[in-house]
């Protein structure tokens, strides 16, 4: 399988680099800068773009079959990034004919907003005030396309070993939102593949 990985310089991406090459696939790095891109593989390349370069992200999606989208927010200011970058990325996978997209969102995006509890309401709604505003401009626009997307969506983010037992629900009732990054990008692999949550915005924890 040829999987392009977006966001794969951040720590859930490089995760799911390595993850995807474990598993035999052929993949891409889309990056800003190649030259500071220091993994390596008989099966890894490299492509430079930005999330606001539609025609790099045509480029780098070409001959792909499927998309691992892990690219996240930069700031906390005012932004369009997510927005945009979304519009361009279903833009490039439909104009190349590539159906499956996995990306990673948030608890408390769309539709979940009130899945948070009232201290991850209140952070949301106060110091990441903006990022879900663009965050949730991109997903719908994402929700809206007629791909295979799925749409992971988990809570606090730790930087600590795997430890298994992921679970997934649209209902995240008993699902402790707190997630390994690693659990994660193994979780986002699995749905390059597997069709249990297509077109469907899972929360993931354990």
């Amino acid at each position: 399988m040829k999987v392009l990985v977006v966001g794969a310089t951040g720590l859930t991406g490089g995760h799911a680099v390595r993850l995807l090459l474990a598993r035999g696939d052929e993949v891409t790095a889309f990056v800003r800068d190649p030259g500071a891109w220091s993994q390596s593989h008989e099966r890894l390349g490299v492509a430079k773009g930005e999330a606001r370069d539609a025609d790099s992200l045509v480029a780098a999606v070409k001959g792909q079959d499927a998309v691992l989208s892990a690219f996240g927010p930069r700031s906390l200011k005012k932004d369009d990034l997510q927005e945009v970058y979304m519009r361009n990325l279903l833009a490039a996978m439909t104009a190349n004919g590539v159906e499956r997209l996995v990306n990673l969102s948030a608890v408390g995006a769309g539709d979940s907003a009130h899945q948070l509890g009232f201290l991850a309401r209140l952070l949301r709604d106060t110091l990441l005030r903006q990022v879900f505003a663009d965050k949730n401009r991109g997903e719908a626009l994402l929700v809206a396309s007629p791909l295979a997307w799925v749409n992971c969506r988990p809570g606090r983010l730790l930087n600590t070993p795997a430890r298994g037992g992921v679970r997934a629900s649209v209902d995240p009732t008993g699902i402790r939102q707190e997630l390994t990054r690693a659990d994660l990008a193994a979780f986002m692999v699995e749905q390059t593949r597997a069709d249990t949550w297509v077109r469907k915005s899972p929360v993931v924890g354990y």
